[in-house]
């Protein structure tokens, strides 16, 4: 979503945990140029590199190779391709290819992985794009208490375009509906979404804080180390079932 705080990062970071743990082999793009939320809740082990190490924007310049950029985490099987704040120059200098700039770094990866999964930033730009394009299996996280229709129109706009100028097998596989309460307006966001996306998962993720607190600076732990009995935690692992069946499928 083009909008902030639709729990972005937290479906990512906790589908790829659940998904590693599953067996799989993961790598989780961090495409959030702005945040890098992704990176700093599962700090990547990226050795002693003084300085930003190898990462995204040096992959996406030529700068470095897909496994220079491809870092383990504390997750067995989880693998991080890590963003700082200076990816932002991408989108003010982009390089030639940009768009294809994940799936070719997907591509020419030494040693394929099982998943692979994009977090987005909020901007609906050039860096999205390439996240479309290397992963074209869309999971949408949407606020159900806050519905922003006109959010939701620009990337239902953007999807189209994308799909139907540069990858034509792009798909919404999952939408998640955040913050879920028992009220008329949780009810119809669902029902909204089932109506646009009828071949796609539609799901509530519960809210919870244990969330917010595994990603703090003090914690930074993933959500299965810092509470593995927290009920949105069955929410993602439903999720992470779901989609693995759908894949074997």
């Amino acid at each position: 979503m083009q909008k902030g705080g639709s729990g972005k990062s937290t479906a990512a970071v906790c589908l790829a945990c659940e998904l590693a743990l599953m067996g799989k082999r993961v790598r989780l793009w961090d495409v959030d140029a702005q945040l890098g939320g992704a990176t700093h809740w599962l700090n990547p082990d990226t050795g002693d590199q003084r300085g930003e190490p190898a990462n995204l924007l040096h992959m996406l310049k030529g700068e470095a190779s897909p496994d220079e950029v491809t870092y383990p985490t504390s997750v067995p099987g989880l693998y991080v391709v890590p963003s700082y704040t200076s990816l932002k120059q991408i989108e003010l200098d982009s390089p030639p290819g940009l768009e294809q700039g994940i799936e070719w770094g997907i591509n020419n990866t030494s040693e394929p992985f099982d998943v692979e999964i994009t977090d987005c930033g909020p901007s609906l730009g050039r860096l999205t794009i390439a996240a479309l394009v290397g992963t074209p299996n869309v999971i949408i996280p949407l606020k159900a208490s806050g519905f922003d229709l006109n959010a939701l129109t620009e990337l239902n706009r953007t999807l189209d375009l994308t799909k139907s100028r540069v990858k034509p097998d792009l798909q919404v596989t999952a939408v998640l509906l955040s913050e879920v309460l028992k009220s008329n307006l949780t009810q119809a966001v669902f029902d909204a979404m089932c109506g646009d996306y009828p071949e796609a998962l539609i799901m509530g993720i519960r809210q919870s804080v244990k969330v917010r607190e595994a990603s703090l600076d003090s914690i930074r732990k993933p959500l299965h180390d810092y509470a593995p009995d927290a009920t949105v935690r069955q929410d993602f692992q439903y999720l992470a079932a779901t989609l693995a069946g759908q894949e074997a499928t």
